[in-house]
């Protein structure tokens, strides 16, 4: 009895521990499923991030290259501008000097007259179709004209000075303004790059996770063969054992039920042998 009652035990507890494992492991692909599914949310969205970085540093790229050909362009027009100022006040310099040198009175240069190349018709003293007197000119006799070629390059010199100073604002703020989109594409680059190593920290825990959930249930299966191994041991002799013990206790009940049918057979028998012995003695 003892055995049949170990047997029976162990029986129990096989199947108990067979379904609580099963369980888990069910447990286990389900939350293996989910990380997985994790796993691969955030690696696309590490790969997405890793295109936008690429895209902000592209567009970082183009933007030095277009303030860096700008900024060479300014300076190239700025030198050529003050290559020419430089030439136009060297023979405006001279053309003073060689007047002065002849005291020559030039009167007050005029600079920054827009209509000085507006030349007036000269007024003749004479009639215009007699011939002019054959008598030639001193170094004096042009000075009018030479006034107009000095105020003609003061006014070349000034406009090449606000250009070069035009220039200058122009490329002062195209400086500031590239330095601006350059700040904000470097925040932006930066906020991307700190997205993409957070996401790669969630994709390195989530398959840490999915790692360990993998390897319990990996412990899980092995208990679990473990248990239909155990069974499958213990079977034959367990078997054996409550098939034995059944039989005996059907032997028995069938042993029972002779003695109790012999018992009543022979009440009975008795009962008719009284009887018998009342019937031959009875004198009347």
């Amino acid at each position: 009895i003892e055995k049949r009652d170990q047997c029976r035990n162990q029986y129990l507890k096989v199947e108990s521990t067979v379904k609580d494992v099963e369980w888990k492991v069910e447990k286990n692909d389900a939350k293996i499923d989910k990380l997985a599914g994790l796993i691969e949310l955030r690696t696309q969205q590490k790969l997405a991030t890793i295109a936008s970085i690429s895209e902000v540093e592209e567009q970082m790229r183009t933007l030095t290259a277009e303030r860096t050909a700008e900024n060479s362009a300014f300076k190239k027009a700025k030198e050529e501008d003050q290559q020419a100022i430089d030439l136009l006040m060297a023979a405006r310099d001279a053309m003073a000097k060689f007047y002065k040198k002849n005291d020559i009175a030039m009167g007050p240069i005029q600079g920054s007259v827009k209509g000085v190349f507006a030349q007036q018709e000269p007024e003749f003293s004479v009639s215009a179709d007699q011939a002019p007197d054959a008598v030639f000119s001193d170094k004096s006799k042009r000075k009018g004209e030479s006034k107009d070629i000095v105020s003609i390059l003061t006014y070349i010199i000034e406009d090449l000075n606000d250009e070069i100073k035009n220039g200058m604002k122009a490329e002062e703020e195209s400086q500031l303004d590239y330095e601006a989109q350059m700040e904000a594409a470097q925040q932006l680059h930066d906020e991307l790059v700190a997205k993409k190593v957070s996401l790669e920290g969630a994709i390195a825990k989530r398959s840490d996770e999915r790692s360990a959930e993998i390897e319990d249930k990996n412990d899980n299966e092995k208990l679990l063969q473990d248990e239909v191994d155990y069974k499958k041991s213990i079977t034959p002799d367990c078997d054996w054992i409550l098939g034995a013990f059944d039989g005996r206790a059907k032997a028995r009940t069938s042993e029972m039920n002779g003695l109790v049918g012999a018992k009543e057979f022979l009440v009975g028998k008795s009962s008719l042998i009284e009887m018998s012995k009342t019937a031959t003695f009875d004198d009347s």
